[in-house]
């Protein structure tokens, strides 16, 4: 069995990843006793072993991102992304308030509930088919704020090979989610 790090927090179910360091964290209800935890990390140890090994190669690449590194993908963010929301914005005949660049790890981008989106700096570490994949679905969510039937309609209308393109970003490394 592994070793795991509990939170214990006011929730009702049990659930377990892998976080940035390699770690297996469990998250349980308050009350669930210890050894039901065991239980449940005992049980889940085939899938473990099978995320273990790509949660390695992430904490590896993500420590060769220097910060010289992360200054010129910023700089691109900036110089890049702008046209590109402008450009699919008026195919998609909708319009972010905002735009925002970041050093976000955990996700590509983001869109707000008043329509400004963010961007991590580390897509410009990715394809250009990639990239725009991403500005088109966070630009559908100023449309449809949800990940309905609605909203990958819409994104399909516009870009038919999107997730072809959606693949590209599990082959490289620097966030987790679209």
């Amino acid at each position: 069995m592994y070793d795991y790090k509990l939170i214990r927090s006011k929730r009702k179910t049990i659930s377990l990843s892998i976080d940035d360091n390699c770690e297996v964290v469990v998250r349980a209800p308050l009350k669930m006793p210890k050894q039901q935890t065991d239980d449940f990390v005992s049980r889940q140890t085939d899938w473990i072993d099978r995320h273990m090994p790509e949660a390695r190669r992430r904490m590896e690449r993500a420590q060769s991102i220097t910060p010289a590194l992360m200054d010129e993908l910023t700089a691109r963010a900036k110089n890049e992304l702008p046209g590109r929301v402008s450009y699919y914005a008026k195919l998609m005949g909708v319009e972010p308030t905002g735009l925002k660049i970041t050093r976000a790890r955990k996700r590509f981008g983001s869109c707000s509930g008043k329509n400004s989106l963010c961007f991590s700096c580390l897509l410009m570490l990715y394809p250009s088919e990639a990239i725009d994949c991403v500005v088109v679905h966070e630009l559908a969510h100023i449309k449809h704020h949800d990940h309905s039937a609605a909203f990958y309609e819409f994104i399909y209308r516009v870009m038919p090979d999107y997730r072809r393109r959606e693949s590209l970003l599990r082959q490289y490394f620097p966030c987790e989610k679209a």
